[in-house]
């Protein structure tokens, strides 16, 4: 039986079978589908959840607006992964040169690569008042990371560890957000207050006997819970041009998983402060957009720093369907993570039906759909 599935199945089983979040990443159909931009292209439904300071932007003039739900998926592979690990464990104890020499060359090929794999549903309802928009956000999000350490080559039996950690992260929005004309430019602002429960799932393992069973009867760490704020600001500079500005996690904090043998610090999960800027042209027809982070983020688990640029363009029909693409490109020093395209598609059938899906070099892949109302 291949074992592989520690890697994939396993891991996003574990992570689906509770509701948790992350601190930063998608957030929207809309968004992912213009390479993950959203500063300055939300609306009143997903702003509390990229930038608090767009929940004044209500373009159809709308008192009330709900998101459900929106779910996405996403893995990014780092060096052919697992195909490479399920070779090796295929193998298993070498019994003649020419396997010898294969699973010297596999585990070299995987010294340091890693696998991210994410579930992200969200849920928010929104009001829209006369001066005060504010609403309440849900988060259901989970992230898993696998990396490949301590590679030996020794004979007769090459092996190394392989490190997993699933982040879950349970969390509670409180969104409110007002705007304001300052010297003819229109300014929105905006906060997000979060109540955030962090649990964890951790497995370290020698690659050589790691199995899905394992990994699947180990306990959940509870890590405790923490509260912390969100801050964003947007101006319209005119009718056309928005710019924007967001701060998340500004009460930073970390978690630290307990010691095993073979990780005797455990691991710790920052939240710390991030920061990110955008802009949008809006031309009627079209949108286009880009943000970028002016700090790298730390891993949440074995995934490389992050530090992302996007851009996207949306085209839209007369407020009845829209076409959307984008790219995103993690720009942090030493990052191999792949570039990724996405496109995607919006719908109003009385409802809004949007879709988005992702791809990137080395079997990168994500998508997200979602379904929501305003009125």
């Amino acid at each position: 039986m291949k074992k592989q599935n520690i890697f994939t199945a396993g891991l996003l089983a574990v992570s689906l079978s509770n509701a948790y979040a992350l601190p930063y990443g998608f957030y929207d159909a809309r968004s992912v589908g213009m390479g993950n931009v959203s500063v300055a292209t939300g609306g009143i439904t997903t702003a509390a959840f990229s930038n608090p300071g767009m929940l004044s932007v209500n373009e159809n003039d709308d008192k009330f607006a709900l998101l459900l739900p929106a779910i996405g998926a996403q893995i990014i592979e780092d060096g052919n992964i697992i195909d490479l690990v399920d070779e090796f464990q295929t193998i298993g104890t070498p019994s003649t040169p020419e396997e010898i020499a294969r699973q010297i060359e596999i585990l070299n090929a995987l010294d340091g690569d890693t696998l991210v794999a994410a579930i992200i549903p969200n849920a928010a309802f929104v009001y829209a008042g006369e001066n005060i928009t504010w609403g309440i956000t849900l988060r259901a999000n989970a992230v898993v990371s696998s990396k490949i350490t301590d590679v030996s080559t020794v004979l007769p039996n090459p092996d190394a560890v392989t490190r997993n950690l699933g982040v879950a992260i349970t969390e509670i929005g409180i969104p409110i957000g007002t705007d304001f004309s300052f010297a003819g430019i229109k300014v929105g602002v905006g906060v997000t207050s979060r109540y955030v429960q962090v649990n964890a799932i951790e497995y370290v393992e020698f690659l050589s006997v790691a199995s899905f069973d394992d990994l699947k009867n180990r306990e959940t760490q509870d890590l405790g819970s923490f509260t912390t704020f969100d801050a964003g600001i947007t101006l319209n500079i005119i009718d056309t041009i928005r710019v924007g500005f967001v701060a998340k996690n500004l009460i930073e904090d970390a978690k630290t998983t307990s010691p095993t043998a073979l990780e005797p610090n455990g691991s710790t999960i920052n939240f710390d402060t991030q920061y990110r800027v955008g802009a949008s042209f809006d031309g009627g027809f079209f949108t286009l957009a880009a943000d970028m982070d002016l700090n790298e983020r730390k891993p949440i688990g074995y995934e490389n720093i992050s530090q992302s640029f996007s851009v996207g363009a949306e085209f839209n029909a007369f407020s009845l369907a829209q076409l959307r693409v984008g790219y995103q490109s993690n720009m942090a020093e030493g990052a191999t993570d792949p570039d990724l395209l996405s496109v995607g598609v919006g719908f109003w059938l009385g409802f809004n039906l949007d879709v988005a899906l992702v791809a990137g070099d080395d079997s990168s892949y994500g998508a997200f759909v979602q379904t929501g109302f305003h009125f």
